[in-house]
């Protein structure tokens, strides 16, 4: 397995230039340190876009023919001012969330009377509604097939209520059709569905108005459709943050493999603005400027090759029209990452390789943070930084992987080029060796935009690995002045970090225990629950386990009890969204619902449905509740759309289209 490109022919320098341009492109950066002007925004002065992206197309040409590489610079950062928002979020019974005020789009949203929810359909998108009566019955209302247009492919993100819960907004990645270009010929043909050659398909990032006044009368809205890839998107009161990425099709991408250097010149000399700026649709109709070139940012300390956009707009849910700005920057992003007052994008400026099953990273590779903050109702640019490494392999858990507290930013990075892309890796004999981590915390320093760090871990007076030798960091969740880490080989040691003080980070304690898990969520009372697979002692994974961990004392963090739920190969709903679990506090007893998929020991006998747990936070007990609706279908079909909310006494399970309501 290799971590470089080298292009020995015409199409292995073509592949090269797709990589380079799809992967985010590298250059030297800065060490962690005192110059985190290396990876601060700059704002695009008129004309500047253009010319920064022309000058990238050359170093790109240049480095296809091995020479050399080169670092450009721009100009002095300053703020953006985007849409206002609305007052505080609206509390609901749902999927849990990262931070607490921070909506995250969903499959199924309810209001307490009405429950909405989102499903794959023939037609792209279906959104059904049920009224619910009061005694907790769910009944269909109707069903809308949301408009697709020319999409051949449309995956739901999710939704969101709008404050006022009177419309919902729904968020979709699109595929159109493959765009046939007699000018790439056959050469397009191995990359056909793969997702590092965007330039031959039309992405884009939908925004879908409806309108639920009425429930049983849901009308389509406005739809607003943004050229680009989904990164994430957040909702704080009436205001949806949507990020997304572009890869745009250049005047140099359409010649054909026979152009001559002069041709080629030509064609990036050509290269204006509106070449590389995001386009919106409005209801499908034509092409319109999203942005223009001095909405736009670009990178002090970027060399790299690629040219890829990240465009933030800002969606207001109290306008029937989806009023949105947006602003931009030259470079990819990898995860989102919000609280209530900020919004960080996590990017790197270096390339890697996708592989068949991995991403394979050089091994100095880093990250770069991004703050904005959220203040009256706007986005400004605050600040960036860097870290060591990158954010691993796990798309879903990348954003896990950041955290704010008291205005510091606490990220947990891999510093390995290879690594256990998932847990079944651990146990095989081929796999590399896991991956280090490193624990950084950055501060803001105004004077100059920059996020410095404060301390790292491990660190000269506290060596020790974050893991024990021969593991690596699966589960990662932070809460307030604690973090909690989970490694895996063949026992799962919890790690509990103390970072009260920001300065002096450190493992306070650990526990051992079997299995692993790699999804935690924080409850009451100095409680930890944990989600993930039992292992036995040579590493090989069992069936789905739930267990509570005692952590009010961080230096003695305790096991108080775990339950395994099927044999080998069993799945939850969390082993394909970090969304697959949904919890609610009842007095003192937690009450949560996941939908699963359990194996028996035969290994072909199956049972689906939804798994209920209830932790006692009072007496520190955890139980499991008998599974409902379960029915014996293999549980090789996929728990992606499965969903369950709780309303009062009432849980309801979205499986396979159909919603039904259980009381508890």
């Amino acid at each position: 397995m290799k971590s470089t490109i080298k292009a020995r022919s015409p199409w292995g320098a073509w592949l090269a230039a797709a990589l380079l341009t799809a992967c985010g492109g590298g250059g030297d950066s800065a060490v962690v340190g005192d110059s985190g002007r290396e990876a601060a925004l700059a704002v695009s002065q008129p004309g500047e876009l253009a010319s920064y992206v022309q000058a990238r197309l050359r170093l790109r040409e240049t480095m296809l023919q091995g020479a050399p590489g080169a670092v450009f610079d721009a100009s002095p950062a300053t703020d953006m001012v985007v849409s206002p928002s609305a007052p505080a979020p609206v509390a609901r019974s749902g999927t849990a969330v990262q931070e607490a005020g921070v909506d995250e789009p969903d499959l199924l949203q309810s209001d307490g009377s009405s429950i909405y929810a989102l499903q794959p359909s023939s037609a792209g998108l279906r959104l059904s509604v049920y009224g619910r009566a009061a005694d907790g019955r769910a009944t269909w209302l109707t069903a809308l097939d949301l408009p697709a247009d020319e999409a051949s492919t449309v995956y739901a993100d999710g939704m969101v209520l709008s404050a006022d819960q009177r419309s919902l907004a729904v968020v979709s990645r699109r595929w159109e059709r493959l765009l046939v270009d007699p000018a790439c010929g056959k050469l397009c043909v191995p990359l056909v569905g793969l997702a590092f050659a965007p330039q031959w398909q039309h992405s884009s990032v939908a925004v879908q108005r409806v309108d639920v006044s009425q429930p049983a009368g849901a009308a389509v809205g406005v739809r607003i459709d943004i050229d680009g890839t989904l990164a994430g998107s957040r909702r704080i009161g009436d205001a949806l943050y949507v990020v997304s990425t572009h890869v745009p099709r250049l005047p140099l991408d359409a010649l054909p493999a026979t152009a001559t250097a002069a041709e080629r010149q030509a064609a990036i000399a050509a290269t204006t603005a509106s070449h590389v700026l995001p386009r919106q649709r409005i209801n499908g109709g034509a092409a319109q400027p999203l942005l223009a070139d001095t909405d736009c940012w670009v990178q002090t300390g970027n060399g790299s090759v690629a040219v890829q956009i990240t465009t933030i707009t800002v969606f207001d849910l109290g306008s029937p029209t989806l009023a949105h700005a947006s602003r931009c920057f030259i470079g990819g992003a990898e995860a989102l990452y919000m609280t209530a007052q900020s919004l960080y994008l996590a990017t790197t400026r270096t390339p890697y390789e996708p592989m068949v099953a991995n991403w394979i990273y050089p091994p100095d590779i880093k990250t770069d943070l991004h703050k904005f903050a959220l203040a009256s109702g706007g986005v400004a640019y605050r600040a960036s930084g860097e870290v060591p490494g990158h954010l691993g392999w796990d798309f879903e858990q990348k954003s896990f992987r950041l955290s704010e507290w008291n205005g510091d930013l606490r990220v947990l990075s891999f510093t390995g080029s290879e690594g256990w892309a998932t847990p079944a890796d651990g146990a095989d004999p081929a796999a590399p060796p896991p991956s280090p981590a490193t624990l950084t915390v950055l501060r803001e320093r105004a004077t100059d935009q920059t996020l410095q760090p404060l301390a790292t871990l491990p660190n000269a007076r506290r060596p020790a690995a974050l893991g024990k030798a021969g593991e690596q960091v699966r589960g990662v969740r932070f809460d307030g002045a604690r973090g909690y880490l989970v490694t895996f080989r063949t026992v799962d040691p919890l790690y509990v970090l103390e970072l009260s003080d920001p300065t002096d980070p450190r493992v306070a304690g650990e526990l051992e225990a079997p299995g692993f898990s790699d999804q935690l969520f924080p409850l009451d009372g100095g409680l930890l629950l944990g989600v993930g697979k039992e292992a036995d002692a040579a590493g090989l994974l069992g069936g789905a386990k739930v267990a509570l961990f005692d952590v009010r004392d961080a230096a003695r963090p305790q096991a108080l009890g775990s339950v395994t739920l099927g044999a080998r190969g069993s799945l939850s709903a969390l082993d394909y969204s970090r969304h697959g679990l949904n919890w609610l506090a009842k007095g003192t007893v937690v009450r949560a619902a996941l939908p699963m998929a359990l194996v028996g020991a035969s290994g072909t006998d199956w049972a689906r449905g939804l798994q209920r747990f209830e932790v006692d936070t009072a007496a520190r007990t955890l139980r499991t509740l008998p599974m409902l609706g379960t029915v014996a279908t293999p549980g090789s079909l996929s728990l992606l759309h499965e969903r369950s909310l709780q309303i009062g006494e009432q849980v309801y399970h979205l499986r396979e289209g159909t919603l039904t309501g259980y009381d508890w």
